[in-house]
């Protein structure tokens, strides 16, 4: 094999991720269980390929131009071997087939060709300068907005980056990043200066609570390999004086590494996970199908030196694109096989893992209270979280806002409970969803299509320290296509009757935001974007006040979806009066004032007039000085009246009412606002007068579209132990109460510390929050349970009580794992399908059984799969909710869910309002599902249903009578539809 053979087989080694067989997490795992047949492919069966294609293309352009000359010769009546032309064609033939030259020009040119798309495990068009090196797509538009990574999901999650956590002999280990860089002034990663994970050599480890954390930085390195910064910490590391080194030295050998260490293993793993696949393309067959035809035509094919050569030399050069061509296309498909089959395990509709329910005791029937009381790890959360003591059924009787988790409980009482509830999900206030936001998003779309009436997200604002990670060479085009699959998803989601998103934003991201959004949701859908003041003018940003200006606001972008828009007015009090408010009128009660309202809405004159004969006006001052105030009075200083100068108009003179006394006439505006108005003034002749307004009423405005008055958010609302990024509850009261009503959904899928969800639910809104975070139940699930007990900070609630509904869901990492291979006998195969089968069907194929077990429905509530429980990727096998993920699948609004005898009976309907029948069983008889079917008579006609799905083979369809007209359907066949279709 010689040196340009090799450097294309360790391109392609790389691009299929050979080189890689310490990574045991992933497709990596994947890639290494199917190293064989690769390697045979790359090193063998493509080499041959080649040479083949090169001998069988290579040769025809010299043997047509020498037919036709032989042709030409011997037609004009000459010998044709006594022409020297013939002599020098064939002897060019016969050297051609030993002629290495063009052969190496095809390695070169594949070599060249991929090397431009591909680095640390994803395809991306690497930085050329070069002009015109790449092809954009473009198909006529006035605006084109592309980016490097447009066409791409990511796929990366920040929890491996932050924190990653393993065990070894029963004893924690932490890598913990000290502090991420943040690319400021000159030091920006680049091609030459990228950022690598480096030991924080002053301070490299620490013991707490028994466990060893070891400390990494985040910085840029220059051209040091990580792999050579790993080497120099595994050294430190294991020459460190501390008990627990010492499990990190216990071997974990591979066959290219016999003694590497599990401490090495991890510390691969963890720099690894977080340097590669941030990407899995969306069309990778298209994109390089399309760069190739590009590829070819600028740099292999010259136009005007074509123009200048012979037509043996232009066949010639024919047969090299042709040859080239073939061989990279054959790449080109088994790439995007391994890219498509990633692609496909990301779509997939994630299983739900472990749904509970969070319920106060004021829903929950008393009958269960004694098993409640049972309940010792219950009653310790209600100790520890509400500081409430439960020792009897009283207490639990006075205590009706304590909030019930169903995870502390099994799985026959949750059953017994939740059969309780009639129309389940509309008894549910929200959802809580613990997982990545796409793959919650992409569950969601069935269930909730056109259902949220607001989506507010306040995602990271990619400032390099917000836990955000990015491709070093594409920091912003990773975050717009974080950003842009799931807008689109959630757009979906939003209403198309005046539906509202909003998202918020800093200067980092910001312009390409609003770009990003105009594509999503065209700029005539555009509604305004609001500058919200989020900090205070103090602290470290006033420091480098005379080089920077002091950053203290944020925007909110917000568009709708449909035609209109929905705001209802939003009236902020003024946080302080001015010299104005300097007067107060005495002689009236706060009841008065609330009964003379009422009395001028009924006209009521003698009632009205004998409140105003007592009312008279003074100063402030003088008034507190003349009376004692008591608590009564303190509330005419809260809204002291405004008093200005002002001529009599129009419309007052048309709002005049004559009711009033010798110091005050009364009138009311056109708005329904009530005025007091000094009797002096001269309708008639619209003089100067002196009109009194309650401030009450006055004391309001609409904001704009410059919120100032947003508070400083206080350590202690909502969850302490929760500061960075948390937003202030009075931000969402103001943005949930100004595009919702009453009931209506609300979808926040960056949760964070769960301040959407909690005043949501504080607003009586429906909500949904998606958090993948670890501290998903250590704050966000924590603050929801303190907000239905009523013991949550912030903004004053108008509900206390209700429910809610919270799950994780089986993640893409989840999904690698529980992949097995069934083995293929590729031998009995000729060669041509054995490269078909290679190229285009091997993973999809061999993997088919393991995505979705198709024979562990006949035992659904068994089906078992292996779960990530740590950011090292340990895993434990779990059980899986088949039940709520095909309600998800199926977009069901459940009614009744009821355990009965061992078949699980769900009604509901769908948002199509087709009636829906949903039983689960063990499959073993279907004699006793028919029995079971008949007794319960499902079909009765005032509860007949459109569709009956059941799982397990039956015959339930024969059971139909002439008048009904169910569909029963198996569930098997629905879920394997649903879950990987659109």
């Amino acid at each position: 094999m010689n040196e340009k053979q090799e450097k294309l087989i360790k391109l392609l080694e790389d691009m299929f991720q050979l080189n890689q067989t310490d990574l045991d997490f992933g497709i990596y795992r994947i890639m290494n269980q199917k190293a064989d047949e690769i390697k045979q492919f790359l090193q063998k069966d493509l080499i041959a390929s080649i040479k083949n294609a090169f001998s069988v293309n290579s040769n025809d352009g010299l043997q047509k131009e020498l037919n036709d000359l032989i042709s030409t010769i011997t037609n004009a009546g000459m010998n044709p071997e006594d022409s020297p032309k013939v002599k020098e064609i064939r002897e060019k033939l016969s050297s051609s087939s030993n002629n290495e030259s063009t052969e190496n020009e095809i390695y070169s040119y594949l070599t060249n060709f991929f090397s431009r798309y591909y680095k640390d495990g994803d395809f991306v068009s690497l930085r050329r300068y070069k002009k015109d090196t790449y092809a954009i797509p473009y198909e006529g538009e006035e605006v084109k907005l592309h980016w490097a990574n447009s066409d791409q999901y990511y796929i990366k999650t920040s929890e491996f980056f932050r924190d990653y956590t393993f065990k070894v002999e029963n004893k924690t280990y932490h890598f913990k990043i000290v502090e991420a860089d943040t690319e400021k002034n000159n030091n920006k990663a680049s091609d030459d200066n990228e950022r690598r994970f480096v030991l924080d050599y002053d301070y490299p480890i620490y013991e707490e609570n028994g466990e060893l954390f070891i400390r990494f930085e985040y910085k840029s390195t220059g051209k040091e390999l990580q792999s050579k910064l790993n080497e120099k910490a595994i050294d430190v590391i294991l020459k460190e004086q501390n008990a627990l080194i010492e499990n990190l030295k216990t071997l974990s050998p591979t066959d290219k590494n016999k003694t590497r260490t599990i401490l090495e293993k991890h510390l691969i793993d963890y720099t690894s996970r977080n340097s590669f696949d941030y990407f899995i393309h969306k069309d990778l067959k298209g994109f390089l199908s399309r760069e190739l035809d590009f590829f070819i035509k600028n740099e292999i094919l010259y136009i005007d030196d074509i123009l200048d050569i012979s037509s043996s030399q232009i066949e010639n050069i024919l047969n090299k694109v042709k040859t080239f061509k073939t061989i990279a296309n054959k790449i080109i498909t088994f790439l995007s096989q391994i890219e498509e089959f990633q692609k496909k395990l990301w779509l997939k509709k994630k299983f739900v893992i472990d749904t509970n329910y969070c319920i106060t005791l004021d829903k929950i029937d008393e009958k269960y209270y004694e098993e409640i009381l049972n309940n010792s790890e219950q009653l310790k959360e209600w100790k520890e979280l509400f500081n409430v003591e439960i020792k009897s059924i009283e207490d639990l009787k006075s205590e009706i806002f304590l909030v019930l988790d169903t995870k502390f409980f099994d799985n026959d009482f949750k059953d017994k409970l939740l059969s309780e509830f009639d129309d389940i999900d509309e008894q549910c206030d929200g959802v809580l969803i613990n997982s990545e936001n796409f793959g919650a998003l992409n569950l969601l779309q069935e269930r909730y299509k056109e259902q949220v009436k607001t989506v507010y997200i306040d995602p990271p604002f990619n400032t390099g320290s917000d836990g955000f990670l990015y491709n070093d060479n594409y920091k912003h085009s990773s975050w717009m296509t974080f950003i842009s699959d799931r807008l689109s998803l959630s757009k979906k989601m939003i209403s198309s009757e005046l539906g509202t998103l909003l998202v918020q934003c800093d200067k980092n991201e910001d312009a390409n935001l609003k770009i990003l959004l105009d594509n999503i949701f065209t700029p005539d859908n555009y509604i305004n974007t609001i500058a919200v003041r989020m900090s205070s003018e103090s602290g470290n940003k006033m420091a480098h006040a005379d080089k920077m200006i002091p950053k203290v606001k944020e925007s909110i972008h917000m568009y709708k979806k449909g035609e209109k828009i929905f705001l209802n007015p939003v009236k902020v009090i003024k946080n302080k009066f001015d010299d104005e408010y300097s007067k107060v009128i005495d002689g009236i009660s706060k009841k008065e004032m609330s009964d003379l309202k009422i009395y001028l809405s009924k006209n009521d004159r003698d009632n009205a007039e004998k409140i105003l004969d007592n009312m008279k006006m003074t100063s402030i001052s003088r008034y507190s000085q003349d009376y004692n105030i008591t608590p009564d009075d303190k509330w005419k200083f809260d809204n002291a009246w405004r008093i200005f100068n002002d001529k009599m108009n129009s419309s007052l003179a048309t709002a005049y009412t004559p009711y009033g006394t010798n110091d005050f006439v009364i009138t009311k505006s056109a708005s329904g606002l009530l005025k007091l108005t000094k009797n002096n003034v001269t309708i008639k002749t619209g003089g100067e007068r002196l009109e009194v307004v309650l401030a009450e009423d006055n004391l309001h405005f609409n904001p704009c579209d410059i919120w100032y008055d947003m508070a400083v958010i206080s350590s202690s609302e909502g969850i302490t132990g929760f500061n960075n990024g948390k937003k202030p509850e009075k931000l969402l009261n103001r943005i949930i109460n100004m595009t919702s009503n009453e009931n209506e959904l609300i979808l926040d899928y960056h949760l964070g510390s769960g301040t959407t969800s909690a005043v949501a639910h504080k607003l009586n809104r429906k909500y949904i929050g998606v958090e993948m975070a670890e501290y998903f139940e250590s704050i966000s699930l924590k603050r929801m349970k303190l907000v239905l007990n009523g013991k949550g900070k912030g903004i004053e609630s108008i509900k206390n009580g209700g429910m809610f509904k919270y799950f994780r869901l089986e993640s893409y990492e989840d999904c690698l794992n529980n992949l097995a291979f069934k083995n293929t006998d590729v031998g009995l195969f000729d060669d041509n399908v054995k490269e078909d089968y290679l190229l285009n069907y091997m993973l999809d194929y061999e993997t088919n059984e393991s995505l979705l077990n198709i024979d562990a429905f006949k035992t659904p509530f068994d089906y078992k799969l292996k779960i990530a429980t740590s950011s090292a990727g340990e895993t434990v096998e779990t059980n899986v909710d088949l039940v709520e993920t095909f309600n998800y699948l199926i977009g069901l609004k459940v009614k009744t869910r009821v355990m009965n005898k061992g078949f699980l009976v769900i009604q509901g309907e769908n948002l199509k309002e087709e009636k829906i029948l949903v039983i689960w069983r063990d499959a073993k008889s279907n004699d006793e599902l028919n029995a079971f079917f008949s007794k319960m008579d499902f079909t009765v006609y005032d509860r007949e249903f459109d569709i009956i799905y059941v799982n397990g083979d039956n015959n339930l369809a024969n059971l139909k009578k002439d008048e009904e007209h169910f569909k029963v359907k198996l569930i098997e066949e629905e879920f394997k539809s649903r879950m990987f279709g659109e």
